[in-house]
Order: structure tokens, then C-alpha cells, then sequence
């Protein structure tokens, strides 16, 4: 058993990968924790009912937070200067990932303010970009597991990571910056 049971990467060098996993797994957390309230303002209007001015505007409001949070989002992955060299596949398949669902979060924003305004919604492309977001995230998360399997962590390894993104999600306050106010089409007097 003995050769098999060695990890492969250990010491210095296993701590330069526990850190930037757990950078990573900050930014998820960060990227989940705005999906959730955007899903909880969906769950709070009728996204169907193009009529109720202020359901749109409300999903509205939700969806303009949730572009500029995947804008952040890409801004602090921008951030991270040390990747190891075994984790590099990983960092650009989250960063095409994290891409694809800025895509996606501004043309849903887009696609609400064309509603709102009376004007035809591109729903063909933000579903599009919807399933290629969907998909990319999928493939980082391969790649994610590739990586942890190398890695060989422990049950302790995983603690770690889990306490620091716990940790970090407490101690985030990014609040998203007030977008000017909507200009709204002149009404016909």
C-alpha cells in the first residue's frame, strides 16, 4: 500500500494550492450568494406577466445587480496573481465560465429593460447564452474535480477551504453601485 497511499503534491506546494482553491471557492460562493437573490426577486414577481410594470422593473433592479455582481465577480478572479502550475486549466476554465455568465447576466438585464420599455426582447439569445453559461460552468467544474483528485485532499484539506469561504462570505459588503435612473419612452399625449 505505501507508494499508493502518498499524495503527490505535499508541503509548500500543497498550501499554494489550498490557497488558491480557496480563492476560488470565494468567488463561488460570492457568485452564489448574488444568484440567490436574484432568484429570490424572480420568485417575488411574475416574470411572464409583461403588463405589471413594477414586477418588471423590480426584475428589473434584480437583474442590473445581478450583471454588475458578475462584473465584480470577473473583476476579483482578474485579481488572483498566483495560480499553480497544475491549476492553470482549472483557473481559465472558471474565468471562460465566469465570462459566458457575464454574458448571460447582461443580456437578461437587457432583455427586461427592452420589456419594460415596450420593445421586442431578445429571449432567443439570453437563452443561448443562458445554456453556453450553464455549460462552461459545467467544464470548470470537471476541471475542478481533475484537480482535487491529483490534490488527494483531506477531510481536513476540505474543512480548510470550507471554513475560509464561510469566513469570507460573512465578511464581504460589496454592494453594487446605483445605476442612473431608467429613462423611460415619452408618453403619447
Amino acid at each position: 500500500m505505501g507508494l499508493f497511499n502518498k499524495r503527490k503534491i505535499q508541503g509548500d506546494e500543497l498550501l499554494n494550492y489550498l490557497d488558491y482553491l480557496g480563492e476560488e471557492w470565494k468567488l463561488r460562493a460570492f457568485q452564489e450568494k448574488e444568484a440567490a437573490l436574484y432568484t429570490e426577486a424572480l420568485d417575488g414577481y411574475n416574470p411572464h406577466n409583461s403588463k405589471d410594470a413594477s414586477a418588471l422593473e423590480g426584475l428589473l433592479d434584480a437583474s442590473n445587480r445581478l450583471a454588475l455582481s458578475a462584473a465584480e465577480l470577473l473583476r476579483r478572479k482578474d485579481a488572483i496573481t498566483s495560480v499553480p502550475d497544475k491549476a492553470t486549466s482549472l483557473f481559465f476554465a472558471w474565468h471562460a465560465a465566469y465570462m459566458d455568465y457575464l454574458a448571460w447576466a447582461v443580456a437578461q438585464a437587457e432583455s427586461l429593460e427592452a420589456r419594460l420599455n415596450n420593445a421586442v426582447a431578445d429571449t432567443t439569445t439570453v437563452k443561448e447564452l443562458q445554456a453556453k453559461s450553464e455549460k462552461s460552468r459545467s467544464e470548470a467544474d470537471a476541471e475542478e474535480q481533475k484537480l482535487m483528485k491529483l490534490l488527494g485532499f483531506t477531510d481536513a484539506d476540505m474543512q480548510q477551504l470550507l471554513d475560509r469561504v464561510a469566513q469570507s462570505v460573512e465578511q464581504d459588503t460589496w454592494r453594487p453601485r446605483s445605476l442612473s435612473p431608467r429613462k423611460r419612452p415619452a408618453s403619447g399625449r
